[in-house]
């Protein structure tokens, strides 16, 4: 990554987003009390999350971990950040007019605010940096499979389409909080770009306790 000075006016930009992205970062309590909905007042009274639905990242094999990171570097790593944020914003823009549950089109509405949030941080960052992200072939592979998993959606709706969006929410949020520990955070070299990523984590992992949370609301009413 070139450490050269960005241009004042792209630099400035960016730095007038930060704050309002940072704000978008603070981790979600699942279990917050929620104003009424008043199209689904059941919705207020959220079930709890058996132990067993409780999960952090999905493993990810020894093979798959040299896979990702095998010429893998922070042009690339800035890449796949940008296709996970990019392909969960994908999921969520489809809730709006299929989702029948008011807690699954309010979870897509928070992916929609705090991933488009992460991406200003990584736009703020690459702007500081006078750096470019680089595809690579994970990024690109992610970009593939969510354009198949969109597809799937793109045609339930009401219960179908709820339960569908939620469970991949999960496994979404499961898998990237594993590459995130597996991957990017030990290839990243660029001391900013570590602390970033570090600084992340705890938002995707408070958005997979708040799918956990839905998905157990969504099992219990069907």
């Amino acid at each position: 990554m070139s450490l050269r000075r960005p241009t004042l006016s792209l630099a400035l930009l960016t730095v007038a987003l930060l704050p309002s992205a940072c704000s978008m970062l603070k981790p979600i309590d699942p279990n917050a009390p929620k104003k009424p909905a008043a199209d689904n007042p059941a919705s207020t009274r959220p079930a709890a999350i058996p132990a067993t639905a409780r999960s952090g990242p999905a493993p990810l094999p020894a093979k798959s971990v040299r896979a990702l990171r095998a010429g893998l570097n922070d042009p690339g790593i800035v890449a796949l950040v940008l296709a996970l944020n990019n392909t969960d914003l994908s999921y969520a823009r489809l809730a709006p007019s299929r989702a029948e549950r008011a807690d699954v089109r309010e979870f897509a509405q928070r992916m929609l605010t705090d991933h488009t949030g992460v991406n200003g941080l990584v736009t703020e960052l690459l702007v500081k940096l006078n750096a470019t992200p680089v595809d690579n072939t994970a990024s690109l592979d992610l970009r593939d499979e969510s354009a198949t998993r969109r597809d799937a959606m793109r045609d339930l709706t009401a219960f179908s389409f709820d339960s569908a969006y939620i469970e991949n929410e999960v496994a979404y949020h499961q898998k990237f909080l594993a590459i995130i520990d597996n991957v990017l955070i030990p290839v990243a070299r660029n001391s900013e770009l570590k602390k970033l990523l570090v600084s992340v984590r705890p938002a995707v992992a408070a958005h997979l306790a708040h799918a956990e949370q839905v998905r157990a609301n969504v099992i219990s009413r069907k």
